[in-house]
């Protein structure tokens, strides 16, 4: 199937399930930034399953597919778009990391970046000499969520976290007035903490007058557990 009959008849599957009350109350759960057809999470996932069993697309459609997903101006559409790329991203070649990027810059927010990010990270395990040139550019970008993506692309990566790396990119922003990078940080300093709590206590408590209280607070939840 061509990739622009996949997303016409995945519209219509979605229109047909779309409730609008649900709608209006999803789209305020995101800020009002997005229009949502108002189909519920375990709703969504189950018609997606039963559609891509249908209607596999191959590999090689994903840059494609995921681009006219992303254009769609209902949000259920990009959660698609995840879900294809979860399931194909390591077989892409390495130039789909710029496809990536696209869509960390385009319909921005946390529910697609968060998941962009790591996404990211497994195609730099594939084709490691990407990494630093890509994510070293986005950390220094005047884009928000491409600093979010450089500081959360490794939060798979468990005990082969480069923590060297990921503190170099948490200190370039430590001072960042935004809710979504102090979030960013605190987050990637608590995944690692479950591997090396010794080492982000020690991050933290050397660099606490730079980190905000968020980050601060989110980075020891599980070592305070403990």
């Amino acid at each position: 199937m061509a990739p622009e009959q996949f997303v016409d008849e995945l519209k219509q599957v979605f229109q047909t399930h779309a409730n609008s009350d649900d709608a209006i109350g999803m789209s305020k759960y995101m800020k009002d930034k997005f229009l949502f057809y108002g189909i519920r999470s375990p709703q969504r996932k189950e018609l997606s399953r039963t559609f891509l069993k249908l209607h596999p697309p191959s590999a090689q459609q994903l840059p494609q597919l995921v681009t006219l997903l992303w254009n769609q101006p209902e949000r259920e559409l990009q959660y698609v778009g995840i879900t294809l790329l979860e399931k194909y991203i390591k077989k892409q070649e390495s130039e789909f990391v710029n496809t990536i990027e696209w869509l960390i810059v385009h319909k921005s927010w946390w529910d697609t970046v968060d998941f962009l990010g790591p996404l990211a990270g497994a195609l730099f395990l594939k084709y490691p000499q990407l990494q630093s040139a890509t994510t070293d550019a986005w950390i220094q970008s005047d884009n928000m969520w491409l600093n979010r993506a450089a500081i959360l692309f490794q939060l798979k990566y468990g005990g082969e976290t480069d923590f060297e790396l990921l503190s170099k990119y948490v200190l370039q922003h430590a001072s960042h007035a935004d809710f979504f990078i102090r979030k960013a940080i605190g987050w990637a300093l608590r995944q690692y903490s479950k591997f090396n709590p010794d080492a982000v206590q020690s991050f933290i408590e050397r660099h606490e007058k730079h980190l905000s209280t968020l980050s601060k607070r989110e980075g020891m939840k599980v070592i305070l557990r403990q």
